[in-house]
């Protein structure tokens, strides 16, 4: 009979990670709300493209003593649907998408890895992520490259004299290699051979509408990558499925952006764009059923279904939305930044041990009742039918996740718990 797994937990948990990745849009928001209140999460991502129109973001973030993150943006450079000419003006762009001949000697690795650590520098971030590329299992040729790459960006900031900035590995794996245990392990093995901080998962497919039979998956394939010993960031996931990967420990962080981007998909960036991309706006959060809605439909929403609806799904933190339902209207990005930081505090303040049904106590089953009955009131009041269904949908998927992570919890029970990254005040005392 083999020896009960020895299983290490953490009376006091550390905080788990939150990175917000600032787009193009909302930036005014976001920095209103890192100014207007203590650091509520971990860092921000910006995309190398915007780090010179984002250089206010970028100081005030310092000055909060939160992680600034560059994205160098090379798993989308490197794509026929994903390289814009707005990437032109970046140093280590090429005009045209990169390919793996571009980078296959230690000559170019070694331009890239100097050019990558001068622009960090230079504009102050604190993490990098390594100049990683989209690849489909462990026999990519762009694997060893990245692999390269990363070992060379280290050896490049030593060289600058900035040992202090961390490298976060970001790994974009196609879901099928991801889920299958030979070529998970094959990838992992091959990680070893690199030096980085902290690993990035962005798994092409996965996101906030995950299916709970994914949530699953995705946890248990998350924890093979716990014996890098490095803390593990779910990448471009969010919602409850983030939240689930939190709770079960198949990670330490997540990262997204603001009501956006908070799915991984790259089929896009695998053919070339057709026309003018239709620009996105931002939604607003309604954390009670884990939904996402078009500011419209949110008007639809909290106005055909009444004060029953407002008492249900309006936000009554004053904190947060000092005038309910209107300032969840109006000042969505405020709402959601601190929603979502405050879901990930409260688990990160509950003992790993207790994590999981109290998850599923706390989160899954309120949302899951809530849903049930703003939908029977959908179905018999008078709410527009393309807004029904989207709630209908959702209470089908809140149901299948309370009836999938309950017994999932006890499978879960012996699972070590991924580790979470170090905020930078505590690296560093803030400076």
């Amino acid at each position: 009979m083999p020896a009960p797994r020895l299983r290490l937990l953490r009376a006091a948990p550390d905080s788990l990670g939150l990175f917000i990745r600032a787009g193009r849009i909302a930036l005014d928001d976001l920095q209103n709300f890192i100014s207007s209140r203590s650091p509520s999460f971990t860092g921000v991502v910006v995309d190398a493209k915007r780090a010179t129109q984002q250089k206010e973001l970028l100081s005030l973030s310092l000055e909060k003593g939160l992680d600034t993150v560059l994205d160098p943006q090379t798993q989308a450079m490197a794509t026929i649907g994903g390289y814009t000419s707005t990437m032109n003006s970046l140093p280590w762009a090429e005009n045209r998408p990169h390919q793996p001949d571009d980078l296959s000697t230690e000559f170019r690795q070694r331009r890239m890895a100097e050019e990558i650590a001068r622009f960090a520098l230079q504009h102050g971030f604190t993490q990098v992520l390594a100049p990683t590329h989209l690849i489909s299992g462990p026999d990519d040729p762009w694997l060893k490259i990245d692999i390269a790459l990363t070992r060379t960006l280290r050896a490049a900031l030593e060289q600058a004299s900035a040992r202090n900035v961390q490298i976060q590995y970001s790994l974009a794996l196609d879901y099928e290699a991801f889920r299958t245990p030979g070529a998970r392990i094959a990838v992992i093995k091959q990680l070893r051979a690199a030096q980085f901080d902290g690993l990035w998962l962005n798994i092409n497919g996965c996101g906030a509408d995950s299916s709970p039979t994914a949530i699953t998956r995705y946890c248990d394939a998350s924890s093979d990558f716990q014996e890098l010993r490095v803390p593990i960031i779910a990448d471009h996931v969010g919602g409850l499925m983030g939240l689930s990967l939190l709770a079960f420990g198949g990670v330490g962080g997540l990262s997204h952006g603001i009501t956006l981007g908070e799915r991984f998909d790259a089929s896009s960036w695998r053919n070339a764009p057709r026309g003018t991309p239709f620009g996105r706006k931002i939604r607003v959060y309604v954390p009670q059923v884990d939904l996402m809605l078009d500011r419209l439909d949110a008007e639809r929403l909290f106005e055909a279904g009444g004060g029953r609806v407002r008492s249900a799904l309006g936000c009554r933190n004053t904190s947060c939305c000092r005038r309910g339902v209107d300032d969840m209207l109006q000042v969505p990005v405020n709402h959601f930044l601190y929603q979502r930081a405050q879901q990930v505090a409260a688990l990160g303040s509950i003992p790993e041990l207790l994590r999981p049904s109290q998850f599923l106590e706390e989160l899954v089953r309120p949302a899951s009742d809530i849903a049930v009955k703003i939908s029977s009131l959908a179905l018999s009041g008078n709410f527009p039918k393309k807004l029904t269904e989207k709630l209908e949908k959702q209470t089908k998927r809140l149901n299948a996740l309370r009836t999938t992570l309950g017994p999932y919890a006890k499978e879960r029970r012996d699972a070590s718990f991924a580790l979470y990254p170090t905020t930078r005040i505590a690296r560093t005392g803030g400076r």
